[in-house]
């Protein structure tokens, strides 16, 4: 480039003499510019960062005590249930303390206001609907006559248990429970256990709901060394979800003691709704994302927005234990592990900032946290809340942003302003050299551009000079040569001129046509790709096939084509577990449609609160065979619908036999060919739908696959059947499920070898754990 530079200008006079002019100026401009602007940016730097600086450490003093005054506020209504929990404690324990005494006054309790009228329901003796208070001697101890009369003392209790109950909007019930022989219930306000219970009214409430309380508060009221470190004898229990229907609640326990037998005597609870308080920490805004929390010792989310899970990755799981049902969702075991750095310091430190960095989406948030005084679990451990408040530093920082953007905004400007006027300075200097030059030497120009004419075949060229002198001379010369050259070219050029122009309209239309094949062929591409993508987007992920707690599932897909007709699918919906199979006939981008069709007509019924698999069934071939008339497609799907339920499995619909390898080895066959219809094939299948029903014990492996796999072909147009495939699952089926797929589908790869697959390969394995 630099000695072509040289060239150029070493052949011309006129273009060295502007070079000088040029590069004097533009060298003493340039050195000023950037010693200038050099000086500016640091100075600019320099407030920036200093400016930073402040407004990061006023935002973390400000997040602190923030922190903390919603953690006061927090363990006020906390501290506000546990007074009102004692008082009804301290009043409980008298009436144990004076037990005999009190059960031996009956006529107290003729008194309307301590009159216990029961009546029996469901087994259980229990008081009407309608009455104030809720009473109930579950079903197992009906006939005990201490139960009774426990039962008829405790109404001493109606004396303050409504006062109690109406300190605190956020009492949901308040109730005592006898010992662990009689756990009579007296609760307010009357929500007719008997009936909110259902078939649990049988239960006895310390053996079937907190069957490791009772040990601990003996342990309380037993170890003096227990009692001068938690000299409070009240527990709480992790929030659940409240079976009568009142939000997430926690459970508080005042544990009750006879001094006379040396044992336990019951215990007065509260359930206190925890849902203003997961309101009110939800309703934190800082900035436009902020966002606060709530975590308890071990770092398990007690209130978080769905922003929060989903930004620190935390997954929530549903834990079933003593009947009650409760929502799982640890820190600790996010999968950034900045998220598990900040659960730990949660669980070591009382309050501060923790700086969080999440990988994920490269972006930095500041997090502050402050503690609630110490609660104690069902174990008389601390179980010490946190709430903490996440910023992104970006809206943090978006003031300092804003500046330092308008700043290099004002700075471009200037820079363009000066650049500017070097480029006007520099444009003068060359018009001026430029004026000079092309006085001086216009004709010899002018001669130089005749002849480069003449020397690109423009023989047509004129050549005009006014100079009298030699270079006159020489012009009118040069005139006289172009004309003769003219005249004897004239007829090749018209020739050529005529077939040039037939040639390039001829590759014009070429190329035109090969532009229009080229966009439809990118197009198509991209429409099957994306095709391709949902449909493999609708599958099921392996971390909600992991979520089913009692089965071992693993699954695998390959279409034949960029889109396939196979489906499968794992939902899991209440207590029951759904599992598809499917297989549309042909493949391509028609029998991908189909198969997403049925994929989100199965999601839609599943959800829709419908159990029945028969129903089900039905209802999505109705959905597909409507949808397959409107887009005109001769298609149908084989598909199997099975439901799972404590290891007892259900299917209906026709598809390819379903293989069990039970434990030891021995293989069973279920024949869904009687079982329904292909979907979509006519309007109404109901009454070809069967149902068949067995079960998987753990150990036990079931395999479902579609004909992909069975009549898979070699070189040889050899099938690979169903011996191989029922040997293979034998060879395999003391792995797990993951393991069994993978050896099956290598297998089945091998043996198709180097020959094409003309089919969708696809194949659920399902192992009792």
């Amino acid at each position: 480039m630099y000695k072509r530079f040289v060239a150029f200008v070493e052949q011309s006079f006129q273009r060295k003499l502007l070079g000088f002019h040029i590069l004097l100026v533009s060298l003493t401009t340039l050195f000023l510019f950037f010693y200038l602007t050099n000086n500016f940016r640091r100075i600019t730097d320099f407030s920036l960062g200093e400016n930073k600086r402040g407004i990061t450490q006023t935002v973390e003093e400000y997040l602190t005590i923030y922190a903390q005054e919603k953690a006061t506020s927090t363990w006020l209504q906390l501290a506000a249930a546990q007074d009102n929990l004692t008082v009804l404690g301290r009043t409980a324990q008298k009436v144990v303390d004076d037990y005999d005494v009190l059960a031996g006054d009956t006529a107290v309790y003729t008194l309307p206001l301590f009159q216990t009228q029961l009546v029996e329901e469901r087994g259980a003796w229990t008081t009407a609907a309608d009455a104030e208070v809720d009473a109930l001697i579950p079903p197992p101890i009906a006939d005990n006559a201490d139960a009774r009369e426990l039962l008829t003392v405790s109404a001493l209790l109606n004396l303050n248990m409504d006062a109690i109950f109406d300190a605190d909007d956020n009492n949901t019930l308040i109730y005592f429970v006898g010992n662990a022989d009689t756990p009579v219930t007296r609760a307010y306000p009357n929500v007719h256990l008997v009936e909110v219970l259902g078939d649990a009214v049988s239960f006895l409430f310390w053996r079937d709901f907190f069957p490791d309380n009772v040990a601990v508060w003996q342990r309380w009221y037993t170890d003096a060394a227990l009692q001068a470190r938690t000299p409070n004898p009240i527990t709480v229990e992790a929030p659940y979800g409240d079976a009568a229907g009142q939000g997430t609640v926690m459970t508080m326990f005042y544990p009750l003691w006879d001094g006379r037998k040396n044992e336990f005597a019951g215990a007065v609870g509260l359930d206190l709704s925890l849902d203003k308080i997961i309101e009110d920490v939800l309703s934190i805004r800082v900035a436009e994302t902020g966002f606060a929390f709530l975590v308890n010792s071990r770092g398990e989310a007690i209130a978080m927005p769905p922003q929060g899970y989903d930004l620190l990755g935390i997954e929530q799981t549903l834990i079933d234990h003593g009947g009650l049902s409760f929502n799982s969702g640890l820190m600790s075991a996010a999968g950034e592990t900045a998220v598990q750095d900040l659960s730990a310091t949660l669980q070591t430190q009382a309050e501060g900032i923790y700086q969080l960095h999440l990988t994920a989406d490269d972006s930095s948030h500041l997090v502050a946290f402050a503690s609630l005084p110490p609660l104690s679990n069902n174990q008389y451990e601390e179980d010490v809340w946190k709430i903490g408040i996440v910023v992104p530093e970006a809206e943090i920082l978006q003031l300092i942003t804003e500046t330092e953007t308008a700043v290099t905004d004002r700075s471009g400007q200037i820079n363009a302003i000066s650049i500017a006027l070097v480029a006007a300075f520099l444009l003068i200097a060359m018009f001026v050299s430029a004026q000079f030059s092309n006085n001086v030497t216009r004709d010899l120009r002018n001669l130089s551009e005749a002849a480069q004419k003449v020397a690109d075949k423009q023989y047509d060229t004129d050549l005009t000079i006014k100079s009298r002198d030699e270079i006159g001379q020489l012009g009118q010369t040069f005139n006289a040569m172009t004309q003769e050259i003219r005249a004897y070219t004239t007829n090749l050029e018209g020739l050529v001129a005529e077939r040039t122009e037939d040639l390039q309209r001829a590759n014009a239309e070429i190329t035109h046509l090969n532009e229009k094949l080229k966009d439809e062929n990118l197009r198509l591409s991209a429409e099957l790709d994306v095709a391709r993508q949902l449909q493999m987007m609708v599958l099921p992920p392996e971390s909600e096939t992991r979520a089913i707690p009692d089965l071992d599932i693993a699954c695998y897909m390959e279409p034949a084509d960029e889109v396939g007709g196979d489906y499968y699918d794992v939902l899991q919906v209440g207590d029951s577990t759904y599992l598809t199979i499917g297989d549309v006939t042909g493949h391509g981008l028609s029998s991908g449609v189909v198969m997403l069709m049925a994929q989100t007509a199965f999601l839609t019924l599943s959800q829709s609160g419908e159990y029945s698999i028969d129903h089900i069934l039905a209802s999505l071939n109705q959905v597909l065979y409507r949808n397959i008339l409107r887009i005109h497609e001769n298609k149908n799907m084989t598909l199997a619908v099975i439901q799972y339920d404590q290891e007892k499995f259900s299917i209906v619909g026709q598809h390819e036999t379903v293989v069990i390898c039970r434990k030891d080895g021995v293989v069973e066959v279920i024949d869904t060919i009687d079982l329904g219809l292909p979907v979509g094939l006519e309007e109404d299948i109901t009454e070809f739908i069967g149902s068949q029903q067995f079960r998987l014990t753990p150990g036990d492996v079931m395999l479902l696959y579609t004909d992909g796999i069975t009549e898979a072909e070699n070189g040889n147009r050899q099938y690979f059947g169903m011996d191989k495939l029922t040997d293979l699952l034998v060879q395999y089926h003391d792995l797990d499920a993951k393991a069994i797929v993978d050896g099956i589908i290598k297998d089945v790869y091998a043996f198709i070898g180097t020959a094409p697959v003309y089919d969708d390969i696809t194949m659920m394995v399902i192992k009792q754990k």
